[in-house]
């Protein structure tokens, strides 16, 4: 058979491939094959008709890597693909054989056996079929120090955002595009899982725009996501760092990010409540069920000088109007000690002061 009757075709995941093979007659007994490398092992794909017998065999060999410190353990499996690409496990599936022993280097085999007739009539499009390859392997250092060593999880994940490595899903924020992982945003956002993996129709889109959000905000979102921390104060451009937290915190209540919600909650509760700030941040806090800000806000107002300046503001009295609930706490709050600043009602021009 010449070269070009089999070959390997990679996927995006370096541990599958599809072994694609022209079926050969039955006169035929010769076998082809192909070699790629999986987590620094060579695997070998061979195909080969039985002599006097209706069965093809697929074969699945492993070496290891010579230059590569460990002992690799090894796990495979093989499943032909119908007309359509769907699996095909009646056909026949692979399984581990015990002729690797007797090979020098050889550390896997693996085998699947089926007969030509069912692989002809079900799986061969343009005479040629196709089996697929899944290889795990696992390297056991040496050493515990290089386990120790090597990069967690979360690390390679935030390595391959950073990189733009394997995206599937891209989002238009203000005009700019952002690439990700759907199955990581899945992860760290019920609400990103309910859109990307749900009956939502953006869980059919490619590309995702999203509205009401700057690109500068849904940027740093990612960067929590992928790294659960916020990028450098350096490496970006906000010019008032309590405006974005403001924005952050609505973001991250908008996609169930908890702790980058607690994170932009600190932060504008240690630097962000200033006279002029109170009372937007009091509308964030109670918008977005954000208790520890509320209670700041409240201390804040509860000196008089702060509270003369900003109950009389037109602000102040709209945020009253529209969240009755918060005029009722602030009355409650501002009348456990005598002499406490007056509470200026919702529709009048005159002071009330709670006794």
């Amino acid at each position: 058979m010449a070269p070009s009757d089999c070959e390997i075709l990679p996927t995006r995941d370096s541990r599958i491939f599809h072994f694609r093979v022209r079926l050969s007659s039955p006169e035929d007994h010769r076998h082809v094959h192909a070699s790629t490398v999986v987590a620094g092992c060579k695997c070998e794909a061979v195909y080969m008709l039985l002599q006097s017998s209706p069965e093809i065999l697929v074969l699945i060999t492993v070496r290891p890597n010579p230059d590569l410190e460990g002992d690799p353990k090894v796990s495979a499996r093989m499943v032909l693909l119908d007309k359509t690409g769907s699996p095909a496990p009646s056909m026949g599936t692979g399984t581990p054989t015990n002729i690797g022993g007797s090979i020098p280097g050889l550390i896997g085999c693996y085998n699947l056996i089926a007969r030509r007739d069912k692989v002809k009539a079900n799986c061969v499009v343009d005479n040629y079929f196709v089996v697929l390859c899944s290889v795990d392997i696992n390297w056991t250092s040496p050493t515990s120090s290089l386990k120790q060593e090597l990069p967690s999880l979360g690390h390679d994940l935030a390595m391959m955002w950073d990189k733009q490595d394997l995206t599937d899903v891209s989002f238009d924020v203000g005009g700019e595009s952002f690439s990700a992982h759907r199955l990581v945003l899945a992860t760290r956002s019920p609400v990103f899982r309910a859109e990307l993996y749900g009956v939502m129709a953006e869980s059919k889109m490619a590309s995702i725009t999203i509205h009401d959000m700057e690109a500068s905000t849904f940027r740093s979102m990612l960067h929590y996501i992928y790294h659960s921390s916020l990028p450098d104060a350096g490496k970006t451009d906000i010019s008032s760092p309590m405006a974005q937290y403001q924005h952050l915190l609505v973001a991250a209540d908008r996609y169930g990010v908890e702790g980058l919600k607690k994170i932009c909650e600190d932060k504008l509760c240690c630097n962000g409540i200033t006279t002029d700030t109170v009372v937007s941040m009091l509308e964030l806090a109670e918008a977005h069920v954000c208790p520890k800000l509320k209670a700041r806000c409240f201390d804040f107002l509860t000196d008089g000088d702060n509270f003369k300046m900003v109950a009389t503001s037109s602000e102040y009295l709209h945020l009253m109007q529209n969240f009755p609930t918060l005029l009722v706490e602030a009355r409650n709050r501002f009348k456990i000690e005598h002499g406490k600043p007056t509470i200026v009602e919702p529709g009048s021009h005159k002071k009330a002061r709670v006794n």
